[in-house]
């Protein structure tokens, strides 16, 4: 079992919090309790935030040589490689999923996100415009600030390397917020970075309800820019907050991405690559491919294609290295996709594959589940379910597959299949999302941004030149090169 830290980061010490409050963290798999955790609230955030703000404004590190800043940064990426089994273990325990996950994706990428950004540092370039005969104007970019990075539960470590990387890389000091739900990885982390030696105030995590801490964060006058993953309700209050002080706003938030299957796509890669979209991490993924899109002509073989291999699928105890399909991280969530659920059976979908739910209330854990004959106005097919629950609809010509994909409040991503190249591309341009995967795509890379359109998100998320545009502060200097001047009104 690996050992947590439990207090709050703050200024390169560990600390309670000033009310001395703790939060049960538990194991979602079995109900038990993994630890008890200090509770930060607005008085440790003031203290967050100063320690941020002082470690910025006086500290080292926005000053410091670009290929030193690189290399700590790498440091803490061998670290994280180091610690990858207990890294993997505390995800596994903390929100249930398999250990063969956190192991094979999600460790590895927070060491690889750390090692990308490493090298950034040194790349911060600006412009130089001399064009005009007696002057130059010169264009520089300079560390933002103090950022506040608030993250979700469903990849705890994960989505604190994606905050943490580029804005680190980029000079800046951060207050980073785990979900209540999920802290142990990014406590583990800061020790991490405390072991590497980086300054005090620099990185800070301080762990607390997002009614609380998250407010007194997002509010507090001393952040230069907020930067959120999760919810677009909670996006929307992260914009209300951001007027306090002019804030800058980097939001990825929710999805509904749509798998247009086209009759002359690989079945065989169709049917494992619809599986893990809407099933991996039992579809707690911002990006899961929850609607199906399938042609009529080959509904039938696709749809007895994959129920009869989701039935094969493993779903058990996180933390046996077989298992494929864990659960939900808590039992409200659970409660919320069982809503959407019955809904869905309410409204007239035909549910074709589900399972018991277990009668034990110290678990979280769901079937595989798989509605057939949805339609666009259904529930189901508008909002965001954020779990292991498949939409299929049927549509008639490439005209209305493209409409059905983007007949939905949400453009974060959506994936195509075909083996047509022209056919790809053109629907491609007429897909409103901004991450489009062409026969699968591949998984995350450090350096591929992240868009959202419509109601997904403002900003990109990850992507050198875009982290460079989040990250850091355009400054425009204009140097004159004439001797002689004739002050105005003269």
């Amino acid at each position: 079992m690996p050992r947590w830290p439990n207090q709050l980061y703050i200024d390169g010490a560990w600390v309670d919090g000033a009310a001395r409050r703790t939060w049960t963290v538990l194991n979602p798999a079995t109900g038990s309790v993994l630890e008890s955790v200090a509770l930060a609230d607005a008085v440790d955030v003031d203290r967050a935030v100063q320690a941020a703000r002082r470690a910025f404004d006086e500290g080292p590190w926005p000053r410091l040589d670009a290929l030193a800043r690189g290399r700590m940064i790498f440091q803490l990426a061998e670290r994280i490689r180091a610690k990858l089994d207990d890294l993997a273990m505390t995800d596994t325990l903390n929100v249930g999923k398999p250990i063969r996950d956190t192991v094979g994706f999600d460790v590895p990428c927070a060491a690889d996100l750390f090692e990308s950004y490493a090298g950034l540092p040194d790349k911060i370039a600006g412009k130089c415009y001399g064009t005009l005969p007696d002057n130059v104007t010169m264009q520089f970019r300079e560390p933002m600030g103090v950022i506040a990075a608030i993250v979700p539960w469903n990849f705890p470590l994960t989505n604190a390397a994606i905050k943490l990387a580029p804005i680190l890389a980029c000079g800046n000091t951060v207050v980073l917020k785990p979900s209540e739900v999920s802290p142990l990885s990014a406590l583990m982390l800061a020790e991490l970075a405390h072991e590497v030696g980086f300054p005090p105030g620099v990185l800070n995590v301080v762990h607390g309800t997002g009614a609380e801490a998250g407010t007194a964060l997002v509010r507090h006058p001393g952040v230069d820019k907020i930067t959120f993953t999760g919810r677009h309700q909670t996006g929307v209050q992260m914009l209300e907050a951001a007027k306090i002080g002019m804030k800058g706003v980097m939001l990825e938030l929710g999805g509904k991405t749509p798998s247009l299957v086209f009759p002359d796509a690989p079945l065989d890669m169709v049917v494992n690559g619809v599986i893990t979209g809407i099933f991996y991490n039992l579809g707690q993924v911002c990006v899961a491919g929850s609607r199906l899109l399938v042609h009529e002509s080959q509904h039938d073989e696709l749809m007895e294609r994959i129920v009869a291999k989701v039935k094969t699928l493993r779903q058990g105890d996180p933390t046996d290295p077989k298992t494929q399909l864990g659960c939900l991280a808590t039992p409200q969530h659970l409660a919320t996709v069982n809503s959407f659920v019955e809904r869905a059976k309410h409204e007239g979908a035909r549910c074709v594959l589900t399972g018991s739910l277990s009668k034990d209330a110290n678990n979280c854990f769901y079937p595989p589940t798989i509605f057939d004959r949805v339609t666009a106005p259904m529930t189901i097919a508008r909002e965001e379910v954020f779990g292991p629950v498949l939409s299929v609809l049927t549509y008639r010509d490439e005209a209305e597959a493209v409409r059905l994909a983007n007949d939905c409040e949400f453009g974060l991503m959506a994936n195509l299949w075909t083996s047509d190249g022209t056919r790809a591309l053109r629907v491609t341009r007429q897909l409103r999302a901004g991450r489009i995967a062409i026969n699968g795509g591949g998984a995350l890379r450090p350096n591929v941004p992240v868009f959202g359109y419509k109601m997904s998100g403002i900003g990109a998320e990850l992507g050198y030149d875009e982290a460079v545009h989040e990250y850091t502060s355009s400054k425009a200097v204009i140097y004159s090169l004439a001797t002689e001047k004739s002050p105005w009104p003269e």
